[in-house]
């Protein structure tokens, strides 16, 4: 009988290894799934990142853009309708400026550097598609100098 005893220690001693050795694998393959997300996480933030940057420059052309309209149209109301967007996102874009690298909102033009001046910005109409140029304030369809906002117009945006 004596036998056994042993044979169970035995039997018990090498179900505690096996437990031992299947618990020190579970923490290890967790703790490697948990340095593959952080990897994972990490080039993610820098997909981002470097979307981010890279949508800066559409960003900015889409500003330039609700701007021109804004100043084309008249109302931000009519802009949300024809960007598919809120009042209040037109609102938000409207009072960012708009970046000089782009088309001028309120004129729908260019800037561009006369080569021949002294350095001085210049407005260029010339190319296929331009804008007539439009004074700030006025509004397509109105004659000079009825600007938007005068009495009798109904301009809630």
């Amino acid at each position: 009988m004596a036998r056994r005893g042993s044979s169970a220690r035995a039997v018990a001693l090498r179900r505690a290894q096996q437990a031992k050795a299947a618990l020190a694998d579970y923490f290890e393959a967790t703790e490697q799934a948990e340095q593959i997300r952080a990897e994972a996480r990490r080039k993610a933030d820098r997909l981002l990142t470097d979307a981010d940057l890279t949508a800066e420059t559409p960003r900015q052309a889409a500003t330039a853009a609700v701007h021109r309209l804004r100043a084309l149209v008249g109302r931000a109301t009519e802009v949300a309708s024809l960007c598919g967007i809120s009042t209040g996102e037109v609102r938000a874009v409207l009072a960012k400026p708009v970046p000089r690298s782009q088309p001028d909102a309120e004129a729908g033009q260019t800037a561009h550097t006369n080569p021949e001046s002294d350095g001085r910005r210049t407005r260029q109409t010339d190319w296929p598609g331009a804008a007539p140029a439009i004074a700030p304030g006025d509004v397509p369809g109105r004659g000079p100098g009825q600007v938007a906002g005068t009495a009798g117009d109904d301009q809630r945006g």
